[in-house]
């Protein structure tokens, strides 16, 4: 499948680099210099970019895109195409210079995309999976419970040794370099992967038995919400050993609040109308308000008001405690929802699905008490039952998406909930928050967890 796979990423590059040129001289009737061109600076953008990495193992082994690399090695072709252009065919605008080389660009983006939607749905279905032998130090359960919970990264894991630092006697002690080799053999084993507290000599007992097996080697650190992003590999004298470089979060403050309320502003001015026609619908629906206030906790602990489009009865606060006691949905022990919850309107039970009942909280993204991005706005009563990791969440502004809303929401385990909320914390910045942007109109079109 590796093999397949490199090749449908091979091909799809250079489909991407002929595709445009045919295609041109075929409707277009271009000169041959221009369709020249056109084959050239695509090729030159192609290379470059598999130069960059574009083909690693990153790409077809861990089922990611490597679209990054391909845009930036665009972006270095740009100017060097525009130079060609003048020197093959003088006088030839740049937009029919730069056209031709966005939409290579674009065909070899989605080509990529494709391949690691594919390769991730095959492998929760069971295929294309790496025969991975886990290597446990101290510290190695909580990375272990993680890679369980990612099936689509394609880790089978079909066996477990324990490393000489670590004392649990659950698993067979880390032999020497031959019983490795022996062992990765008889195993058919695609990854080494060593978890926790693994010692140095473990480490170089592993790598000299990996020698001449095919087989990788995976340091899993223990890092914990930390992105891949904010780590690489620093250079060292004589290369004596592996060092990682971790980047501390920057995120840009005034940046981030002054995009909250442009862009807040201008989607309240685009929602208006919606606002309007939902707000007229809940008030036919029932007696009461169209919009509900309700006190949450924010940055640092701050409590503000929210608003939303009323989805419930006037009396819902009242009834809540009899709700309650009925009993809501299993495994979230902090978030109470109730699929069925006999308080929601009939209106309301639309504006949830779709989520327009949160359209108001841009009035708070507004006033600066909410951000566009972040954890979700918390209930004083939730906060009360926080724990240390939980509290995290009130490092950031609670915001009108994020990574809990776009991952299942009220399908969500609490500890699910903490986790994907710290994860957010760690590592906010501009691309986590365009990554949850483009995210959302996909969860608010399924409306998973939505109720």
């Amino acid at each position: 499948m590796r093999h397949d796979l490199l090749s449908w990423v091979f091909l799809g590059d250079l489909t991407a680099v002929v595709l445009p040129a045919w295609v041109s001289a075929i409707c277009l009737a271009w000169e041959p210099l221009r369709l020249l061109l056109t084959v050239i600076t695509g090729t030159l953008m192609v290379a470059l970019a598999w130069l960059a990495g574009a083909l690693g193992v990153d790409v077809v082994d861990q089922a990611r895109s490597g679209g990054g690399r391909v845009a930036l090695a665009a972006a270095a072709t740009a100017p060097v195409a525009l130079l060609l252009g003048q020197l093959l065919t003088p006088g030839l605008p740049p937009s029919s210079v730069l056209a031709p080389l966005a939409a290579q660009l674009g065909l070899s983006l989605l080509g990529r995309s494709a391949e690691s939607r594919w390769l991730r749905a095959r492998r929760m279905e069971g295929h294309g999976l790496r025969r991975t032998l886990i290597v446990m130090g101290p510290g190695a359960e909580p990375i272990l419970r993680d890679l369980r919970s990612h099936p689509g990264d394609g880790f089978l894991v079909v066996g477990y040794v324990s490393s000489s630092t670590n004392r649990s006697h659950s698993a067979a002690r880390l032999g020497g370099a031959d019983e490795v080799g022996a062992m990765i053999s008889a195993e058919r084993i695609d990854v080494v992967m060593t978890l926790g507290g693994v010692s140095p000599e473990d480490l170089v007992t592993l790598m000299r038995g990996l020698t001449g097996t095919g087989a990788r080697l995976v340091v899993a650190p223990g890092l914990q919400d930390v992105v891949p992003g904010r780590m690489r590999g620093l250079p060292v004298t004589h290369g004596w050993t592996g060092l990682i470089d971790v980047s501390l979060r920057r995120t840009r403050l005034l940046a981030k609040e002054v995009f909250d309320r442009v862009v807040g502003t201008a989607l309240l001015l685009l929602a208006s109308p919606v606002l309007a026609a939902a707000a007229a619908a809940v008030r036919l629906d029932s007696p009461g308000p169209a919009f509900y206030r309700q006190t949450r906790v924010g940055l640092e602990g701050k409590q503000f008001t929210l608003w939303k489009l009323r989805s419930m009865y006037t009396d819902s606060d009242a009834r809540r405690a009899d709700v309650v006691s009925a009993g809501g949905d299993a495994g979230n022990e902090v978030l109470f929802k109730n699929r069925t919850d006999p308080r929601i309107t009939r209106v309301g039970r639309i504006i949830r699905r779709t989520s327009i009942d949160e359209l108001p909280q841009l009035i708070n993204v507004v006033r600066g008490e909410m951000s566009l991005v972040g954890p979700r706005p918390a209930l004083p009563s939730e906060v009360a039952e926080y724990d240390d990791e939980a509290r995290r969440r009130l490092l950031v502004k609670p915001g009108l998406t994020g990574l809990w809303q776009v991952s299942g929401r009220s399908d969500l385990s609490w500890d699910s909930t903490v986790a994907l909320d710290r994860h957010y914390v760690e590592n906010r910045g501009a691309r986590l928050d365009a990554s949850i942007f483009l995210s959302t109109f996909k969860a608010v079109v399924g409306g998973k967890g939505a109720y």
